[in-house]
């Protein structure tokens, strides 16, 4: 089967729906068996493919099949054929190597069209506006981020959630209720991910180093560039990402045990490598958000006198 024939046979998703009784002119239930959907979360698109703007799954026409049958990607890639074209001809390789690249396409998701979606919900929701507001995020950090708001309704809990978009395939959702018991909820890959990746490229000669996303935000609601592992975890992923070793590096982790340790990690790193660096210690608190919510002004005036320190620096490197 050559790569026409792999796309034709995908293209049947609409009628593998509407074989189902599920109407794809209009929202329907998830069909992701995780998701208890009671408010027609999941949408067709022309791109052949359906999304959930409540879990934010996206699946193919092989997917559907594992959701709606119960079945693994071999046998459901066998069962399209047999429900669209049962006469085709398919040795066990050619059915290995679609295997492995529908594999491989899952893996690559997009949720682009759920964080636009989930977007404008935050817009509409004065839950999630107030509680960006307590945490001191500009409006202007929001729409940069696209952040957004979702309620998600897993079999293992729900919670009501702001969402951080990290990558096009992988975000993280901070439950905003005082129900349930999930904190947080991350998609797969958004562990190992860097938050705001381009601010290590960017023409901006400096950039602040923390670990949470919401740290990142309180750094670019006043305007400073940043990045956030993540995770402690990350580092040797800092270590081995494209950046411009010109910048100024400043470092803003955790005030504690493990920030303890990533700080003076990643200062052997910089200094291993000729690349300058500066530590902000956060005002003496935990973590750069923190700081932000308990004292903005000296946050601002702080982050503002670091800025002109690296400015001045760089002026003069540029004299000698």
């Amino acid at each position: 089967m050559n790569s026409f024939d792999y796309e034709s046979l995908k293209s049947n998703l609409r009628s593998y729906l509407e074989s189902h009784n599920i109407n794809t002119s209009k929202m329907f239930n998830c069909i992701n068996p995780n998701h208890r959907d009671i408010n027609a979360s999941m949408k067709y698109y022309d791109d052949n493919k359906v999304y959930c703007f409540g879990c934010g799954e996206c699946y193919n026409l092989f997917d559907a099949i594992c959701a709606i049958e119960n079945v693994g990607p071999k046998e459901a890639f066998n069962r399209a054929l047999q429900y669209f074209y049962h006469e085709q001809k398919i040795t066990p390789r050619q059915i290995k190597k679609i295997v492995k690249e529908d594999k491989i396409e899952k893996e690559n998701k997009d949720y682009n069209k759920a964080y636009n979606y989930w977007h404008k919900k935050l817009k509409e929701n004065k839950q999630a506006k107030e509680y960006l507001r307590t945490r001191k995020i500009s409006d202007k950090t929001i729409d940069k981020f696209n952040l957004g708001y979702n309620e998600f309704d897993f079999i293992a809990g729900g919670l009501k959630a702001i969402v951080i978009p990290i990558t096009n395939s992988s975000y993280t959702a901070r439950n905003i209720s005082n129900e349930g018991n999930v904190r947080y909820y991350k998609s797969k890959g958004s562990h190992t991910d860097i938050f705001n990746k381009k601010a290590l490229v960017n023409n901006i000669p400096f950039c602040f180093i923390c670990e949470g996303e919401f740290d990142c935000l309180s750094f670019e609601t006043v305007n400073a560039n940043s990045i956030a592992l993540g995770s402690t975890c990350n580092i040797e992923k800092f270590k081995n990402i494209e950046k411009n070793k010109n910048k100024v590096y400043i470092l803003a982790l955790d005030n504690d045990e493990a920030g303890g340790k990533a700080n003076l990690e990643l200062k052997e790193y910089f200094r291993d490598n000729h690349i300058k660096f500066l530590d902000f210690d956060n005002l003496g608190f935990k973590d750069p958000n923190q700081a932000l919510v308990q004292e903005e002004d000296n946050f601002r005036n702080s982050i503002n006198q670091i800025i002109e320190r690296v400015n001045r620096k760089i002026k003069q490197d540029e004299m000698m």
